[in-house]
């Protein structure tokens, strides 16, 4: 079993906005409730898809690209059970923009060096700093020169 992709649903409230948020005691300010969106359909409504695939491509969509063409395995399943392929296009057509996001974040994250967790208790690494047991005494004041400047 994998996880389950389900429609996200959004909520977008006018609870902190200048005009419509100011409303009477009583009164609701107004809220609607909308659908994600793919990724792909989040880049094009963003602007980010619409350049030609060269040096002008924003790096963001070079960078999920080359996510989805490195991409192996994935447990991600649709909310009926069945399995989104694991492929470049299910990554921009099949799946929600914030779990595209995410995942892909985490995956430059680890390229760069992240570690997923805490090391091990085996670890040789972790020893006590030498530094603690160096003596941070003041050092005493240097002499003032005693040569004179020609």
């Amino acid at each position: 079993m994998g996880y389950r992709k389900t429609t996200r649903r959004l909520e977008v409230s006018l609870q902190d906005h200048k005009v419509y948020g100011q409303v009477e005691d009583g009164e609701d300010v107004p809220v609607a409730h909308a659908r994600g969106k793919t990724l792909e359909e989040y880049l094009v409504l963003e602007g980010l898809a619409d350049a030609p695939e060269d040096d002008t491509r924003s790096i963001i969509v070079r960078q999920l690209e080359e996510f989805g063409n490195s991409l192996v395995s994935w447990n991600l399943e649709q909310e009926d059970g069945t399995a989104i392929p694991c492929t470049k296009d299910a990554l921009f057509n099949k799946v929600d923009n914030d779990l595209a996001l995410a995942l892909a974040t985490e995956w430059l994250a680890v390229l760069g060096g992240k570690v997923s967790g805490p090391l091990s208790e085996t670890s040789p690494s972790g020893e006590p700093s030498q530094v603690a047991s160096i003596p941070t005494e003041a050092l005493s004041d240097l002499p003032l020169p005693t040569s004179v400047p020609a």
